[in-house]
């Protein structure tokens, strides 16, 4: 496996932050004045979740803003910003703080995805899909703040391994199942499931984060959009075909047969052969492969998605032999103790963490106000701000009635 290791070491690696547009032409774009009037109907609010009926309630009267949080380290960089551990004053507890830069946001036209995340976020509760805790801004960034978790991402001790055990791949794979079920029930579908976007908590549980290519309101096959991560996606998407939920379980497909086997089924470093490979070659499965693993990877790599297992439904998946050893309601109820456990001294560790983002400062500087910022804040107008330019202090009501999407690729 060591020269699947390598390779693998070999791909270009993107924090969970990273979005990038297609170099192909964009469907369609919304005005400079669509964007402002969509403005309008959104507030960034510093709130907490604690039980309230939208998953999020304001704490008194405080409004939670950058001075609440003491900034540690650097955990993740991308194109519009990065990630930061960060400790808040009054508690004391650590989270993961992801900072986005409102003028790049609305730059690469990804206003409409980094709105849809945070909605997702707002709305989810689910022991294995990362909460959103705050949300608030300034006049140049967002701020987007998650429960920190620090067992490392999946992708590192895929690197460091090359593969894993069918028992270790079964377990990460059955809650990973059980959280496209729960985004699938409210009509979510996930879009971008890979190593990277999956992190391990202090016991070596699933967290699925980055919801930045998600898409609402998905109630049959009818979604059109060209996003993704080249790897992962699926047979409808390269071929332009409408598409819904059975994507994500093609992906799931090929992230099993990635945890096993050391590297996705139709792997390539050249990205056109690698899409050929996805759309006609053969799949071959390794001596290695107990005949219940390539049986349910063969469901969900089978092209055609109607065809495709769990197209009617994720008990498909949850039924399937493969998983006849694990009582997926034990799983559920976080009662089966993981067969891996990340080595961590508490929770500000950050051992698991790329040392290449633990080397950038852990500091939010402002944005020069020159003019180019001064026309993207006439794009951010209607988001309110304070005197002290640092929180509105409204809550978010967001109800977009059209579909304005753009075609992205993770690089």
């Amino acid at each position: 496996m060591g020269n699947e290791s390598s390779t693998r070491k070999s791909k270009l690696k993107k924090s969970q932050a990273t979005k990038s547009s297609a170099s192909t032409k964009q469907k369609s774009s919304p005005t400079n004045s669509q964007t402002v009037e969509k403005m309008k109907k959104l507030t960034i609010t510093e709130s907490d979740r604690n039980g309230s009926s939208s998953g999020f309630a304001v704490t008194g009267k405080h409004k939670v803003c950058l001075d609440d949080f003491v900034l540690m380290k650097t955990v993740g960089k991308g194109s519009f910003g990065k990630v930061i551990q960060v400790k808040k004053k009054d508690t004391g507890k650590v989270y993961a703080m992801k900072v986005l830069k409102k003028e790049q946001v609305v730059k690469r036209k990804q206003f409409e995805h980094t709105m849809a995340e945070r909605r997702i976020l707002e709305e989810i509760d689910h022991p294995f899909i990362v909460s959103l805790r705050f949300a608030f801004q300034t006049t140049q960034k967002l701020y987007m703040v998650f429960d920190y978790f620090n067992g490392g991402e999946l992708f590192h001790y895929l690197s460091k391994g090359g593969r894993f055990s069918e028992e270790r791949s079964r377990f990460y794979a059955a809650e990973i199942a059980l959280g496209l079920e729960h985004i699938h029930a409210q009509n979510i579908i996930y879009r971008d499931l890979k190593p990277e976007n999956l992190l391990l908590d202090a016991d070596g549980h699933i967290r699925i984060t980055d919801f930045g290519l998600s898409k609402e309101n998905v109630t049959d096959d009818s979604v059109k959009s060209f996003c993704g991560t080249p790897e992962y996606l699926a047979p409808e998407v390269l071929k332009r075909q409408q598409y819904g939920k059975a994507v994500d379980w093609w992906s799931l497909g090929t992230l099993l047969y990635e945890m096993i086997c050391g590297l996705p089924p139709f792997y390539d470093r050249n990205r056109e052969r690698m899409y050929k490979k996805i759309l006609t070659a053969e799949l071959r499965f390794p001596s290695h492969m107990d005949p219940e693993a390539r049986s349910i990877c063969r469901g969900m790599l089978t092209r055609d998605p109607t065809q495709r297992l769990g197209y009617r439904g994720a008990q498909e998946i949850k039924s399937h032999a493969f998983f006849a050893p694990l009582d997926l309601d034990a799983v559920l109820a976080m009662k089966v103790e993981p067969p891996f456990k990340p080595t961590i001294s508490g929770a500000e560790d950050t051992r698991n963490v790329d040392k290449s983002f633990l080397a950038i400062p852990a500091a939010v500087t402002p944005t020069p106000a020159d003019n180019a910022l001064s026309q993207v804040e006439k794009e951010f107008e209607d988001f309110t701000y304070t005197a002290t330019n640092v929180i509105d202090g409204e809550c978010y009501s967001v109800s977009f009635q059209d579909d304005l999407e753009f075609d992205t690729i993770r690089k």
